[in-house]
């Protein structure tokens, strides 16, 4: 079986910068994907705007992108952390601030998605394997969907 850890790793230890937008691109794609648009935003707790073209559903997702080849070539159990608080206090977010987190695995270029009111911690950590899983980002988008409906009813 092939593996995917770092199958798209960068020719050279990117920016944090760049890497956050390779990630936004990443996210951006993965929602495409799902027969959602999407539109890159210009604000700072809400990095994409998505929406369905049949029902007229609107998200605002954030995304959070890791590049875990930026550990080294000796690091043994490669992880990706995202930090999920926001503000100077580092607060969890809420559904006032945006709808769905994208966590990127930008050396996999896979997303997991969690949706805002499931966030019960100020950093995830996974380890690389766990973006190698096919069904991760139709899964974890559709457990989005599915939270945020009932959370609106």
């Amino acid at each position: 079986m092939m593996t995917l850890t770092n199958r798209f790793k960068a020719d050279d230890v990117i920016t944090q910068t760049a890497s956050g937008l390779a990630g936004e691109h990443i996210a951006a794609a993965s929602v495409l994907g799902r027969g959602w648009r999407v539109s890159m935003s210009q604000q700072d707790a809400v990095d994409l705007i998505a929406w369905h073209p049949d029902t007229g559903q609107m998200l605002r997702i954030q995304v959070k992108s890791c590049q875990a080849s930026r550990q080294g070539p000796g690091h043994r159990d490669r992880r990706v952390p995202f930090m999920t608080g926001l503000a100077g206090r580092k607060r969890l977010p809420s559904i006032k601030d945006y709808d769905i987190l994208a966590c990127v695995s930008a050396d996999q270029r896979a997303v997991w998605y969690i949706p805002v009111v499931s966030i019960n911690t100020k950093k995830y950590t996974r380890p690389c394997s766990f973006f190698e899983d096919p069904h991760l980002e139709s899964d974890s988008w559709a457990n989005c969907l599915k939270v945020l409906a009932d959370v609106r009813r």
